[in-house]
């Protein structure tokens, strides 16, 4: 489990120091203070793409979270305080204890808790904070969400096909959202056919960075 949760940018008892918690993030102080980070790690010209750019980070703990459920039936249960923030390599990758991991009794109830812990909760404070769209935050999550599945589907992993199911369903999302996004970016395609051809709903703003161009699968891409 540990090997497969460092794959996807989350490393469990670390000795490095972190910069910051996703609980600190969740302060005006804190966010604000990330933004900035990001923008000056990254020349991220505005806070909207500065989001943007650690949400595409927050999609690796997301689905790896995920990956977790479905793989290994355990979930990290450490409340957002618990989960740090450290800069390596130009990006940003999270740490976890291995205490705070718990056995799944419930699948569904443990998906919903990784949404309403560790999702919604930071999508809609970085939403008004940096004035960006939701949904281009989610869909950053879901790139990485949709490819840990994809791959998990292809090696036949039964319980990824119920789990994914489940995140479609509009009712899992409920207050926070009236439908699914992850089932909106999907656009009526099969998870597999929708990851072999790849296209976003949304634009990410990364060809607003310096010297990027934009995705080969941003909806703006002729």
């Amino acid at each position: 489990m540990k090997q497969s949760l460092e794959g996807l940018s989350v490393f469990v008892d670390d000795a490095r120091k972190p910069l910051m918690t996703l609980g600190d993030i969740q302060t005006e102080i804190g966010s604000k203070q990330l933004l900035q980070t990001v923008r000056d790690v990254t020349d991220a010209p505005m806070d909207a793409v500065a989001a943007s750019v650690f949400f595409r980070r927050l999609g690796f703990f997301l689905a790896a979270q995920f990956q977790t459920i479905a793989v290994h039936q355990k979930v990290f249960t450490g409340s957002l305080k618990q989960v740090g923030i450290i800069h390596d390599e130009y990006t940003f990758k999270f740490t976890v204890a291995s205490e705070d991991f718990i056995e799944v009794q419930n699948s569904q109830q443990a998906l919903r808790f990784v949404l309403d812990t560790y999702g919604h909760p930071l999508v809609e404070n970085f939403s008004k904070q940096a004035t960006i769209s939701k949904l281009i935050l989610w869909e950053n999550i879901w790139g990485y969400v949709i490819w840990v599945y994809s791959q998990l589907l292809e090696k036949g992993v039964e319980s990824a096909s119920t789990d994914l199911d489940y995140l479609l369903l509009d009712s899992t999302w409920t207050p926070h959202l009236r439908r699914s996004p992850f089932k909106q970016y999907l656009q009526n395609q099969s998870a597999l056919d929708a990851m072999k051809d790849y296209k976003r709903i949304t634009c990410c703003l990364l060809k607003e960075m310096p010297n990027t161009k934009k995705c080969p699968y941003c909806p703006h891409a002729k």
